[in-house]
């Protein structure tokens, strides 16, 4: 039995009655720069192009589908929040993903007495159409990483080094159950 993913679960209320079919895996992410926790990047992330551009909020779900790949720009205030606009939609075939891991120092953060590294990583959407790519940011969890897994396999795009190192322990319990099962079925 498995951990219960409550992070899912909080992506899929917030886009609760604005997708019809069955959600694979879902993520709550932010825009590009909202998890960097300098006032640079609190600033970047408000008024940068790219977001703008984007149609990007500071709260974003990102959805997969059995067929389709969406985004959508979600309230800033309320847990879970609410998805409000959807910034984009592509078919599963005709997105690339690519995911790394990156982390900001910020300077000095007084309610902590010191410096702060964040982690997290940007996850890059690249429709295959003349689209620009989107580039979200979540914290390093086990719900991104499996987020991560799923999109990469659903579109067939190259693994990353997020995945990895998940990749190779579920082969090892996939080798593991195998061998368990024939040293049964010899005795």
């Amino acid at each position: 039995m498995g951990r219960r993913d409550y992070e899912m679960e909080d992506a899929v209320k917030a886009v609760e009655g604005q997708v019809a079919e069955p959600i694979v895996r879902a993520l709550l992410v932010g825009a590009a720069g909202s998890s960097e926790g300098t006032l640079g990047g609190a600033l970047k992330s408000l008024f940068g192009r790219s977001r703008r551009k984007a149609g990007l909020h500071s709260r974003n779900a990102l959805v997969l589908t059995t067929t389709s790949i969406r985004v959508f720009a979600c309230d800033a205030h309320g847990w879970p929040p609410r998805a409000r606009d959807e910034v984009g939609a592509w078919p599963v075939g005709s997105v690339r993903v690519s995911a790394e891991a990156a982390e900001k120092w910020s300077a000095f953060n007084a309610s902590h007495s010191g410096s702060v590294t964040n982690r997290f990583y940007d996850i890059t959407l690249t429709p295959t159409a003349a689209d620009e790519p989107i580039v979200v940011q979540c914290p390093r969890t086990d719900s991104a990483r499996s987020t991560i897994q799923a999109l990469e396999d659903a579109t067939g795009s190259k693994p990353s080094r997020i995945t990895a190192r998940r990749r190779k322990k579920q082969q090892r319990e996939r080798e593991a159950i195998d061998e368990a099962k024939s040293a049964e079925a010899g005795d």
